[in-house]
Order: structure tokens, then sequence, then C-alpha cells
């Protein structure tokens, strides 16, 4: 996994922020825990490919299948506008979540009905659709919010074919619960701190050295 150095700050009640050309993309790191100050709380400190399955249950904190089943509101936390909606869980591939919890994700509308601050190549979830949900849990609201781009997979249901997935359960068919199941398995460690910078290019030779003093 290649990952590249990018910091975007990012506002503490929305979980990412994904600017053009790093649409789900990202990867956090608390501030506090590089000994830095930060009015944002998080911020993104490098790149990691979330249309791999493995980094996008390495990022996720739950990771879960539900039906979207009512839209709750709309906020502005500080970078644009986010939609809350109420999922009904109906699988656990990792974290805790159980019956029905808030989902959030950046994006919206405007007062004349038209999609704002969506990241690219993002579309809202809709009422009524089934998902795979990868998210991040943001206690001070109460609820989870996407991994954008990747992190809401529409599946109709857990036992849909997933063609060249590995056959986890041995059932002798491949379906989307293998697929998420074996993601969990081999999922990412995307904790650790980008790569340092490479250093400067030598001299090729030394320099002269001072004169002596007489």
């Amino acid at each position: 996994m290649t990952l590249k150095r990018k910091t975007v700050l990012i506002a503490a009640g929305a979980a990412l922020v994904v600017t053009a050309g790093v649409a789900g993309t990202a990867a956090y790191q608390h501030a506090s825990e590089r000994g830095e100050a930060s009015s944002t709380g998080l911020e993104l400190t490098y790149d990691a490919d979330f249309s791999d399955d493995a980094n996008l249950a390495g990022e996720a904190e739950d990771l879960f299948y539900g039906k979207v089943t009512a839209l709750k509101g709309q906020k502005d936390l500080g970078i644009g506008a986010e939609t809350q909606y109420a999922v009904q869980v109906q699988r656990v591939f990792k974290g805790d979540v159980t019956g029905t919890v808030v989902v959030n994700q950046q994006g919206g509308k405007d007062a004349d009905g038209n999609l704002v601050d969506l990241p690219d190549g993002d579309a809202l979830i809709q009422v009524g659709n089934r998902y795979l949900f990868a998210t991040k849990y943001n206690a001070d609201q109460r609820f989870n919010t996407l991994i954008p781009v990747y992190g809401d997979v529409p599946i109709p249901n857990t036992e849909a074919g997933a063609p060249g997935v590995p056959d986890a359960d041995g059932d002798g068919q491949s379906t989307m619960s293998d697929r998420w199941v074996a993601a969990v398995k081999d999922q990412s460690d995307l904790s650790t701190a980008p790569p340092a910078d490479d250093p400067t290019e030598e001299p090729a030779d030394d320099p002269t050295p001072e004169a002596s003093p007489s």
C-alpha cells in the first residue's frame, strides 16, 4: 500500500473532508496523538486507497450492513452541509453498533434543493436502500459518519453474489458477506504515521574545509 503525505484540516463535528482529486482516499490521525494543538480536532495526514476493501475495513471503526429507514435532518458543523439518516443495523462485520443508529454523511442540499458539499464522486444515500456502511463514530454528535465515497456500498442483501471473493464461510458460494468478512480479517493497519520525506540529495563532493588559523 502506497501512502502519500498530505494534510487537510477538518471540523471536529464532521469526520472527513475530502477535496477534489483525493476523494475517498484519506486516513485520520488525532492531532493530540502527535502532541499538536488543533481547533479542528482531527487532521488527514496521509492518503490511503479506500477502494481497497482491506483499507476501508482498517479505517472504519464500525463496518455494518443496514437499511436506511428515515431522513433525520441536516446540519452545518463548520465545513458545509452534512445529512443525517436513521439506519436499521442488520449485520455487523466490525464494531458494536446495534438496533437503529444515526449515520451522518458529508454533503446535503441547499434551500433550492441543489446538492452541495459532496466530495467528488459521492452521492447521498437514499431512504429505503440497503448499504454496507463504513463509519467513524462521533461521540459529541452521537452519530456514525461515513467515510466519503467508498463508505456506503449499495447491497440488496448480504447473500448477493460476489464473484472473485474467497468463500469465507465454506458454503460453496462467494457472497457479499464473504467479501466483508475477508476485508475485516485482512484489514490494513492505517494507524502508523506516514513515511518520512526523502532526504535532500547530498552534494557530490564534500565542501572544501576551512583553512586552519595560522
